[in-house]
């Protein structure tokens, strides 16, 4: 595979991307789907100046260590009222610090989140022309943030972030999907690379690239199939389809290394693992794969966080109900617009990443 064709950035976005033509809807259906790609981005990068490294931050210029705190304050404080205060100071650092690839992943998350959390915003249905430029916005600063990490110079030893061509990729799909169908394909080809280079991750991002796509469909059960993939390269085994109870892995939990992204033990992403469980439980819920489901909703509860996670009433809703009648919601023939979002309604960002309840009520 020729990667560099599949991950290149600047040939599928730009000013005229047709991201600013959708309908912000739309773009909180595509927000839905990309929880985890914040985790990975910021996950990786923050070992290039974020926080979770200290060493790499105290190369960093003071502004750029003082925005990059008070993005990970806001987005785990769940404040997303104070998006465009962060935007002012993440961008006021780029100005200072132009090759710092995290100023620009997490200035990029900022335009997802804002969009694709959109009716948090009272005024979203007067402000849907700011809204649909978020996403073009997000997708450049990716791109400039993939050209600077794998394709600028960089001393001997430095490792490239494995995350972003999982990003890059499923942003390639969702716009194919809205636009253009000849980039589903391209988009795919990166999600396989992307896949290979790092399966705990980005296997994840495959499902999310297809997630609605219809139940039966062949580009679905190849979605569901990832998710498996990934639980599978997180174990180091395979887990099993109809009983698949992960109690007998707990002994793999880490905090360090590729794999924690795979836990709850990282403190980018605390809730990261009950998110997975709740995408791979109502994606097999949608398959019609209601015994198995029922198993993954309970899987979320052996993380030690579970009781605080803010989101948990979402999952536990779910799971208390009738699952084969929501099962038929995805029938065929069914009305799609009565078919429930496979992860927490109109939130994209927030379930994995906040430590605090929203401040209003959802």
């Amino acid at each position: 595979m020729h990667t560099e064709q599949q991950i290149r950035p600047g040939r599928s976005f730009g000013a005229g991307s047709g991201f600013v033509k959708a309908g912000p809807m739309v773009a909180v259906a595509l927000m839905a789907t990309v929880l985890f790609l914040f985790i990975g981005a910021a996950h990786s990068f923050a070992n290039s100046g974020g926080r979770a490294d200290r060493s790499e931050d105290d190369h960093n210029p003071a502004t750029s260590r003082a925005a990059i705190e008070r993005f990970w304050t806001v987005y785990h404080g769940n404040d997303y009222d104070a998006i465009p205060e962060v935007q002012k100071e993440l961008e006021r650092a780029i100005r200072l610090d132009p090759d710092n690839p995290t100023l620009y992943v997490l200035l990029g998350a900022t335009h997802f989140w804002h969009v694709g959390e959109l009716t948090r915003d009272p005024n979203w249905r007067a402000n849907q022309n700011v809204l649909a430029q978020d996403m073009p916005t997000a997708a450049g600063l990716f791109q400039k943030a993939l050209d600077l990490d794998y394709y600028s110079q960089h001393p001997i030893g430095y490792v490239n972030d494995d995350h972003l061509p999982g990003y890059f990729g499923i942003t390639t799909v969702h716009t194919g999907q809205e636009l253009n169908p000849s980039l589903i394909a391209k988009g795919d080809g990166t999600l396989d690379f992307a896949a290979y280079q790092f399966p705990e991750f980005n296997n994840f991002n495959r499902w999310a690239a297809h997630l609605t796509d219809a139940r039966d469909s062949e580009t679905y059960q190849k979605a569901l199939d990832s998710l498996w993939e990934g639980l599978d390269s997180c174990v180091g085994g395979k887990i099993n389809r109809a009983n698949p109870d992960v109690k007998p892995y707990l002994n793999l939990v880490t905090s360090v290394g590729r794999k924690k992204a795979c836990w709850w033990k990282g403190d980018i992403a605390p809730y990261g693992f009950e998110g997975y469980m709740l995408n791979l439980g109502n994606g097999l819920v949608k398959a019609g794969q209601v015994d198995a489901a029922r198993v993954v909703y309970a899987n979320a509860k052996y993380a030690d966080n579970y009781s605080t996670w803010p989101y948990r009433d979402v999952l536990e809703a779910i799971a208390a109900s009738d699952l084969n009648a929501r099962a038929a919601l995805y029938a065929p023939g069914a009305d799609s617009k009565k078919a429930p979002q496979l992860t927490v309604p109109d939130r994209s960002c927030a379930y994995c990443h906040a430590t605090v309840p929203e401040s209003g009520a959802r």
